[in-house]
């Protein structure tokens, strides 16, 4: 009765959803300096959300990618063999081969993955996105690794942004006027208003990575969107025609 007891408990525990599982794969023991041809690739998956990033860095290349709801931004930098040695010696120092993790029914979930590579089919990689999670013990180690390769990453994004002006022409003073683009405010919803200049020329300027962005401009309750490439022009002009917004993309 005892044994039919344990077996009826794990049986359960397993249909819960809730089972112990290691990282992907059998993980490589990481070397203790840094190989020379190491490949770090890291990745965030929006789940519902169609929101994704993509991190991969070498000693040859290094990019950054997001594409936050097919807007597209990528820069693409590299690094010197002392900021790759020390980005390697945070996963060195946290045990990243050894991170662990479980696996629990949910949906829908997102996450981030990280795998290292080198020599001969050597790798070491780490989940947690799905129904993979990173165990309670191992989280401090994992949160210092992701937070080394964003910290890369965005600065990287940051020192190659661009200012670019978004000019409301006077044919839209006095209209209802809420702008987004990508998931940054640039004006929020309320009356247009004659700010800056004696035209009636209202002029916003914001920061935007390399690569294409999402504009959504609503006008009176009706919506529009627009594509952005920053890469190729540097101002969006907005103006009214009888009831319909036009834009002009100005080089």
């Amino acid at each position: 009765m005892k044994y039919l007891t344990v077996a009826i408990f794990n049986i359960s525990f397993i249909f819960s959803g809730f089972i112990c599982a290691k990282s992907i794969g059998d993980n490589s023991p990481l070397p203790d300096n840094r190989p020379d041809d190491l490949r770090l690739n890291y990745s965030v998956d929006g789940g519902m959300l169609y929101y994704s990033e993509s991190i991969f860095i070498s000693k040859d290349s290094c990019y950054y990618n997001i594409n936050d709801g097919g807007a597209i931004s990528r820069v693409n930098f590299n690094l010197t063999n002392a900021e790759l040695d020390k980005l390697y010696m945070v996963f060195k120092e946290n045990n990243f081969d050894e991170i662990d993790s479980y696996e629990q029914k949910v949906y829908d979930r997102g996450g981030k993955n990280i795998s290292l590579s080198w020599s001969a089919g050597k790798q070491t990689a780490v989940n947690n996105s799905g129904m993979t999670f990173i165990k309670d013990s191992w989280h401090k180690e994992w949160n210092a690794c992701v937070n080394a390769i964003e910290k890369i990453a965005k600065g990287e994004m940051e020192k190659q942004e661009k200012n670019y002006e978004i000019h409301f022409d006077s044919s839209l003073l006095g209209k209802e006027v809420h702008m987004q683009i990508n998931r940054n405010i640039v004006f929020p919803k309320g009356i247009l208003a004659n700010e800056l200049s004696s035209t009636g020329t209202v002029v916003k300027i914001v920061t935007l990575s390399p690569g294409f962005h999402n504009a959504s401009v609503t006008v009176d309750k009706k919506y529009n969107t627009i594509k952005i490439n920053s890469d190729s022009t540097k101002i969006l002009r907005l103006y009214m025609v009888n009831d319909s917004l036009k834009h002009e993309l100005v080089k």
